[in-house]
Parts: structure tokens; sequence; C-alpha cells
């Protein structure tokens, strides 16, 4: 009896040892698994997709956006028995995925749109969970975005960056990105009439996070041009229109007449030059249209002087010496003055890189 009792104990002894090595090893093997670790990082995937732009405000520099976001990842301790469940996905709106995953420990990974300047009105949102992990979240929203990155020297001929930057709320060592590229992109009905848009880029960089330490970012970068027909006829044609109108003065001998004409094109200079400076911000710099503006403006001025001039040399009996000096202006000041201000103003703006 006593001897059974002896091998009896032996037997328990040694299965709970194998109850606690198994434990053990499950318990390793689910610590393995733990994403959202500097072991582990937990790798999401994001997607950034414009569907329309609501309008770019180039005075305040920022536009407005409706966008689709797209985040995949995969975290082991989100797992379920499909077979208890009776199904492979379980579809969670975003706050009850968070509450769940909070409960089990599961790492939810966070985000901030590091560009944004306005509330974000989330408009659908939705996060599908499949039994082995993997999660697949969604968000369709409205937003003003922030682009700090306008140059306005080559203005109407420039090309403007425009970006969408996602940050990770948690520093890389826990969380890292990379891009969906088929996911991401520029909507084929975007809505914005002012702009051509294009060439449309997932980029991956890292900034200073929320945690003061360094996070992924992941930006839509894309370009945009004006329509140069618009330029073309509202602008570019009135300022050749009052330049053969200034050339075509010369001909006239009555000098009064010509300084009265010159001066309604110094007045249209003018209100040329309030209207397309309401259409942006208050720079510190020229742009190419301001350049040719100004110009125009003082060669419009000295027009006027240049035949108040040659009014005084008729009146002083100096006529010869007036016309003179008029066919001279009309040969060669005049048309080369306004050549050379047009070749210097691309040289200076529109050629720089």
């Amino acid at each position: 009896m006593t001897s059974f009792r002896v091998l009896l104990l032996c037997v328990l002894t040694l299965c709970g040892l194998a109850s606690m090595a198994g434990a053990q090893n499950a318990l390793s093997t689910r610590l393995d698994a733990l994403a959202g670790t500097p072991e582990n990082p937990l790798n999401v995937g994001v997607g950034i997709r414009i569907d329309q732009i609501t309008g770019v405000d180039q005075k305040a520099e920022n536009y407005g956006a409706v966008a689709v976001l797209r985040f995949e990842w995969t975290d082991p301790l989100l797992a379920f028995d499909a077979e208890q469940t009776g199904r492979d996905i379980r579809v969670f709106n975003p706050s009850d995925l968070a509450d769940h995953a909070a409960e089990i420990g599961a790492v939810m990974p966070a985000f901030v749109i590091h560009n944004q300047q306005s509330n974000k009105w989330i408009h659908e949102a939705a996060a599908s969970v499949r039994s082995d992990g993997r999660v697949v979240y969604v968000e369709k929203s409205s937003l003003t975005l922030q682009a700090p990155h306008f140059d306005f020297r080559k203005y109407p001929f420039d090309t403007q960056d425009f970006y969408f930057e996602v940050v990770s709320v948690f520093p890389a060592d826990y969380v890292t990105y990379y891009p969906l590229e088929d996911y991401s992109g520029l909507g084929d009905l975007l809505g914005e009439e002012e702009w051509v848009l294009g060439n449309a880029r997932m980029v991956k960089t890292q900034v200073q996070g929320l945690s003061g330490k360094d996070s992924d970012q992941l930006s839509l970068a894309f370009q945009g041009s004006r329509h140069q027909t618009y330029y073309m006829i509202r602008v570019f044609m009135p300022m050749l229109v009052l330049v053969a109108v200034g050339w075509a003065l010369f001909f006239l001998d009555e000098y009064r007449k010509r300084i009265e004409i010159a001066g309604g094109n110094l007045l249209v200079f003018v209100a040329f030059n309030w209207a397309i400076s309401a259409d942006l911000p208050k720079l510190g710099y020229l742009t190419f249209l301001d350049f040719v503006l100004q110009w125009m403006f003082l060669m419009t001025g000295a027009l006027i002087v240049f035949n108040v001039a040659l009014r005084r040399l008729k009146v002083a009996g100096r006529e010869d010496t007036a016309r003179k000096l008029d066919n001279y202006a009309v040969k060669w000041i005049y048309p080369l003055g306004y050549a050379a201000i047009v070749g210097y103003a691309v040289s200076a703006y529109l050629l720089i890189p």
C-alpha cells in the first residue's frame, strides 16, 4: 500500500511539472506573439485616398479635402475562434474596437493628421477583425489641411505641393508604418476647377511625435498647377492690348490726347494690381506677374512724362527735336524696353529650379 502511495505521488508530481512546463511554454509563445513592443513592433499599413478637394485657399495657405483613410494590421491578441462565434469576421465600431482591445491588452495604432487645421468630421468609420487577428479600419472624413509649402514666385505658372500627413501616436519602436499603394491616391472627380492635380505618391518619413520620440509618418503628396487658359484670356491678353495701345499713342500728333489715354492705362494697371493681389497672401517677395505688372506700370508712367516733355518742346518751338525723339521712342525704346522686361522676368522667375 505504501509503495502504491509513493508511486501515485511520483505520477502526480510529474504531471504537475509537465503542466507547469506546458503553461510556461504557452505563456512564452503568447509573449512572443505580442505586437506593439520594441521586440515585435506592430506593422501597420496605411492608405490615403482623396476623393474630393473642396477648395484651395491661397491666402490662408490651406485646402479642404474629403478623404478615405485605411489602416491594416495583424495582432494575435485580437484573434478569436471562428467556429465558436459562427463567423470568420467580426465588425466593430471604432470605439467598441478600442474598448475590446483595451480589455485584452492589445495595441490600437492611434494616429494624428499632422497638418490638420480644422475639426475632422467623420462621415463613416468601421473596423473588421478576422479570426486570425487581421484588422482593417476604414474611415471617410472631411477636414481642412495646412499647405505651408506654397511658393508663388512663378505665379501664375507655379506648381504647388500638397500633402496629407498621417503620423503614428506611438514611437517607431512600437508601431511602424508601410504604404498601401493600392488604396492611395487621388479620385477621378475631385471637383476642383482652378487647379490641375496629379503626380500623387506616398512618402514615408519620421518626425517627432506626440510622445517626443521619432514616429513614423506617411504622407500622400501630390502637385497642382493652374489652368493657363484662364490667365491667358483674363490677364495676359488685356495686358497685351494695353501695351499695344501705349505703342499706338506714338502715332498721334496731339500730345494732350496721348497724355489722357496713357493716364487711363495707368489706372487700369492699378486695378489689375489690386485684383491680382486679392487672390494671394501678403507676400514678402515679388511674383512673376507682380514684376511684369510693376514694370508695365512704371513704363506707362514714364510714357506720360515723356509725352509731357514732348509737348513742352513743341510749345518751346523745338518741334523737330520732339519729332526725332518721338520717332526714336517708337522704333527702339518702347518695344525693346518691354522685350527686356519680359525677358528678364522669364529668366529670373520662370527658369529658376
